[in-house]
């Protein structure tokens, strides 16, 4: 294999495709990428066997061919070659030679048939959505994927969608995140519902720019495959049964809070400088007439915040993770919003305080019992 393509180029196809590749395996292929090259057109794929990215793109052709990169290395190479047209070549023996410029590197490429079998890149069910839509909602959401392994299904994400409409859940034993989008599914009318792993949809999250471009999406019963131009980003789904999420959702809370977001987010972040870690201290939030103080006592001392709320309801205390608190705080969109609550067990809502009907989000995030 031999071909010529400036720095920029290069780049654009082995960065997206190299995210895919496996950090630590016993398998040198999967830590690499797959550079294949017929006539003008180069494709390096990536793939961990649980995800995976191909790109697409022109160079200058040599001879046709294929070979496997490490990924780690030939991203550091690339990065560091000057602005100039850089010449890939590989032998028969593997062995890779990169030039441009006045440098020049020889590395051990791994023979392209130990690359593992990639699923179909097509899908029987498909749609489109926007993909700075699909960023938001992505971004907005994924911090609830619960991180334990315990509950398999709880690692990825619930999408479901339901005429044009796009629902997407994320949860874990502490919160939930929801967010409902309508009339933003295009080219499908059906109704249907997988699990995407968090991690998959992080990584496609990078990958996706501020456009308003569409973003094909299409699944098997096995694997989702996003298409983002000459791009193609898969990822097998996580099998078995959801959650039943809106059993989670408190209907009765009675106690309702108006708090803007930005003074809500310094007045925890603040407060949290004194949480011991290792002992999870919560902070004490207790709102009462039009004020919300926070409080956190532990081995490194104490700290009082207040905020001016407008409250209806009961007073209450009620006991916080900070990080989990902190972290609905700052994925929602609204500078006015509105928290409500029924008891210091129960769980308390936050939302925009004007709700957008097209448009909604909701997090949840379960108190921590509180000493006196």
């Amino acid at each position: 294999m031999k071909f010529i393509a400036d720095k920029k180029t290069l780049l654009s196809l082995i960065l997206p495709a190299a995210t895919a590749a496996s950090n630590k395996s016993t398998l040198p292929a999967l830590e690499g990428l797959l550079f294949s090259l017929k006539g003008g057109d180069l494709t390096v794929c990536g793939y961990d066997l649980e995800k995976g990215v191909r790109t697409s793109g022109s160079v200058v052709p040599g001879n046709d061919g294929s070979v496997i990169i490490n990924a780690q290395k030939i991203t550091s190479i690339i990065k560091n070659l000057p602005e100039c047209d850089i010449c890939v070549e590989s032998d028969e023996r593997n062995m890779v030679r990169i030039s441009g410029g006045m440098s020049e590197f020889t590395i051990h490429g791994v023979t392209p048939e130990a690359f593992p079998n990639l699923p179909s890149l097509g899908g029987e069910n498909s749609f489109n959505i926007s993909r700075s839509l699909m960023k938001d909602i992505i971004n907005s959401t994924v911090f609830a994927v619960a991180q334990s392994e315990a509950r398999p299904i709880l690692t990825g994400e619930l999408f479901m969608i339901e005429n044009r409409t796009l629902t997407v859940v994320a949860l874990d034993n502490f919160r939930l995140a929801l967010r409902i989008e309508k009339n933003c599914v295009f080219d499908n009318d059906n109704k249907f519902s997988f699990v995407v792993p968090g991690k998959a949809l992080s990584d496609l999250a990078r990958l996706l720019d501020d456009s308003e471009e569409p973003l094909t999406v299409e699944f098997t019963a096995k694997y989702i495959i996003f298409k983002i131009g000459e791009m193609i980003f898969f990822s097998r789904l996580l099998e078995g049964e959801y959650l039943d999420y809106k059993r989670a959702l408190p209907n009765n809370n009675k106690i309702f809070a108006a708090v803007k977001r930005s003074e809500f987010i310094e007045s925890a972040e603040r407060a949290s400088l004194l949480v011991d870690e290792k002992l999870r201290t919560p902070l004490r939030c207790r709102f009462e007439d039009g004020n919300l103080n926070i409080s956190c006592s532990t081995q490194y001392g104490s700290v009082n915040d207040n905020l001016k709320i407008s409250k209806q309801g009961d007073d209450i205390e009620i006991g916080f993770n900070n990080r989990y608190l902190l972290d609905a705080l700052r994925a929602c969109k609204d500078e006015k919003l509105m928290v409500s609550m029924s008891t210091p067990l129960m769980s308390m809502i936050v939302e925009p305080e004007k709700k957008d009907p097209n448009s909604s989000y909701t997090y949840l995030v379960l108190p921590v019992k509180l000493k006196d």
